[in-house]
Order: structure tokens, then C-alpha cells, then sequence
């Protein structure tokens, strides 16, 4: 049996996109991310589809790119540094690429590190999933 709800109560709730910055020790700025809401994940995943032709079956699909989802969904969570930024996509030789530019900025490993905390403030996070379940109360 259903609680009786208020409709305000879905609707005065604080924006669910939260901002935090992360420093990279090699760098002098901090890089500046936001988490991103499930419709904008949702279109990232669209946007990082790839048409696949079965030749057998003569049929086509939609099949998700996962490194290009990956690298999109971090280009689309970092706020600061601008990559769009025409001069710093110059410096790395990343024109119209904001994803590329990102992966041309960082090692490896802060690469990672930053993937981490995107993940973890857009509650993607897979060691805190507790967090986003609350339990059913008999």
C-alpha cells in the first residue's frame, strides 16, 4: 500500500548537480568537476553509439563504444579548465575535441584519480551503491 505523498516533496528538493574540485598535484589549478543527472548521462550513452553491420544476418545495430562513453562523461563533468577552449585545445593538438584534449592534459594515473571522483560525485560510485538504496520497510 502506497504512503500518501506530497507532490512538493519531489519538487522542493536542492538541485542534484553538485560541484567539487580535485587537485592534480602536478598541476598549479585545480581541476573543477560537477556530477551529471541520469538524463545527461542517458545522452551521453546515446551519443556513444556506433552502427555495427552483421554481414551473416545482413542486419545492423547499435552497439555502445564504452572508451568513448568513458571519455565523454569525463569531458562532459570537468567545468574547469574550459575544454573547449580553443587555446588549449591548440596546445595539445586536440581541435574539436574536448575528450582528447582532457586525455592529452593528464597521465595515466590522474586521469584515473580524476575518473574516480567524477564517478563517485555523480554517484556512480560502485563502493557506495548502499548510499543511493534505501530499503523497503515492511
Amino acid at each position: 500500500m502506497a504512503e500518501n505523498f506530497n507532490v512538493e516533496d519531489f519538487i522542493n528538493v536542492e538541485s542534484p548537480v553538485k560541484e567539487e574540485e580535485v587537485k592534480i598535484k602536478r598541476l598549479k589549478v585545480p581541476f573543477k568537476i560537477r556530477s551529471l543527472t541520469a538524463k545527461e548521462v542517458s545522452e551521453l550513452r546515446n551519443d556513444s553509439k556506433e552502427v555495427q553491420f552483421n554481414k551473416s544476418t545482413r542486419t545492423s545495430q547499435k552497439v555502445l563504444n564504452q572508451d568513448k562513453f568513458e571519455n565523454n562523461l569525463m569531458a562532459a563533468s570537468v567545468v574547469v579548465p574550459n575544454l573547449k577552449n580553443e587555446e588549449l585545445q591548440k596546445h595539445y593538438g586536440t581541435y574539436g575535441d574536448p575528450a582528447g584534449t582532457l586525455e592529452a592534459m593528464l597521465l595515466a594515473g590522474e586521469y584515473n584519480a580524476l575518473a574516480e571522483k567524477v564517478l563517485e560525485l555523480s554517484g556512480i560510485d560502485a563502493d557506495n551503491d548502499n548510499d543511493l538504496v534505501v530499503e523497503a520497510k515492511n
